[in-house]
């Protein structure tokens, strides 16, 4: 049995409380629950406009959708992430270009992505971004390269909120607030910073694009009057018109709900994830010949979704599987973020292109990261790893 799965949410009373007063109340979508997430979400990441809905996929494809991603309209992304930043691309019928990463950070550089734009024979129109496990990308330096090329930025921040970037100025601004991107989206998946079960959102200061999303997350539907193809002369309160294709990507009234609750814990749940990343740090250090954990002098610049080191395995003569494997047998959970898109059957390529996604990918392994952990729990999940290793 796991006693420390790789990640793992909060659930308080407070929670439950919230969700249980909307069940009672009887009104369960398309209500003020969902405005109300809406607007705290928009204050937390300080932009201009947030459109919420029901999962992190969602969101990437409503954005995708708006920003006119299309056969002749590529995406460029890393190839360490999860299939749905790239997926949702391909939904728009858009060519996906796949980028190669830092071998340490697993993160998309300036360079690679430049690398990547040369050597693609298809337009790229959007660069989507990955803030890996909770590291913040180069944002200032992939902006310049992505203005050299006209390309739009996405952020996908699934695993950032409550993150920041700090510019070549020292200026500092929060992850969602689209600094260096036209739109950022994020997750509220069951092992998020903000755990809904299911759900996600946009974050853009773009109007434009905000209303084009709103829309397209309700099959489109118009019932404004005045965007009506047809005039009528008597009063018609039930009609509505569908203009162009859309989807039923929406939040239902519990899950908004219980993100009002979570959120008021994003920073605090940060801070603990924080001390438990130290924690580990200060833990695993003397494993410096096998292991390269997060070093201390970069714990402020993550926010810790998942704390994932890098593991020589050929050094301690075993296989990941079976390393995986003997911290099951003793109750501990781990995960690979994440298998590189060139490994799927859907996207493949040549690994031999992706040299430093292909080291990263070899080595990486995620320990559990939660915020009920302790730091007594972190010193017994060490101790293992030890004692693995000096079999």
């Amino acid at each position: 049995m796991i006693k420390f799965p790789y990640s793992r949410p909060e659930i308080l009373n407070s929670d439950k409380e919230a969700v249980l007063e909307v069940l009672n109340k009887g009104y369960l979508t398309q209500g003020e629950k969902l405005l109300e997430f809406e607007d705290k979400l928009q204050s937390t990441f300080k932009c201009k406009n947030v459109i919420a809905c029901n999962s992190g996929t969602a969101a990437l494809h409503l954005l995708y959708l708006a920003l006119g991603l299309g056969p002749d309209d590529g995406l460029l992304t890393t190839s360490i992430t999860f299939l749905a930043t790239a997926s949702a691309a391909k939904m728009c019928d858009a060519p996906v270009i796949l980028a190669d990463v830092d071998p340490i950070s697993g993160l998309l550089t300036p360079e690679n992505v430049e690398k990547a734009i040369i050597k693609s024979k298809v337009k790229i129109k959007v660069i989507t971004v990955v803030h890996l496990a909770g590291k913040i990308c180069n944002m200032e330096g992939i902006a310049e390269v992505a203005k050299k090329y006209g390309c739009m930025i996405v952020e996908d921040a699934c695993h950032a909120p409550g993150g920041e970037y700090i510019n070549s100025k020292n200026k500092h601004y929060v992850v969602g607030s689209c600094k260096y991107s036209v739109a950022s989206t994020f997750s509220f998946h069951a092992i998020k910073h903000i755990s809904m079960g299911e759900g996600g959102c946009v974050t853009t200061n773009d109007k434009i694009i905000a209303n084009k999303i709103r829309r397209k997350r309700n099959h489109s539907m118009i019932k404004e009057k005045n965007k009506f193809s047809i005039r009528f002369e008597d009063a018609r309160p039930w009609y509505y018109e569908m203009q162009e294709l859309g989807w039923n990507y929406r939040l239902d009234e519990m899950s908004s709900a219980l993100g009002i609750s979570q959120l008021k814990r994003l920073y605090s749940g940060i801070e603990k994830r924080k001390k438990l990343a130290a924690t580990y740090c200060n833990e695993l250090k003397s494993l410096k010949d096998f292991i390269l954990p997060a070093k201390q002098s970069t714990i402020d610049n993550s926010v810790w979704h998942l704390y994932s080191v890098l593991i020589d395995f050929n050094k301690i003569g075993m296989s990941r599987g079976d390393f995986m494997n003997k911290l099951y047998d003793i109750g501990i959970g781990t995960q690979v973020h994440y298998i590189p898109l060139f490994y799927q059957p859907f996207f493949k390529e040549d690994p031999k292109n992706y040299p430093g996604a292909v080291s990263y990918y070899n080595s990486t392994l995620s320990l559990p990261m939660y915020v009920s952990l302790t730091n007594k729990d972190i010193n017994f999940i060490s101790d293992c790893i030890k004692n693995i290793i000096d079999e």
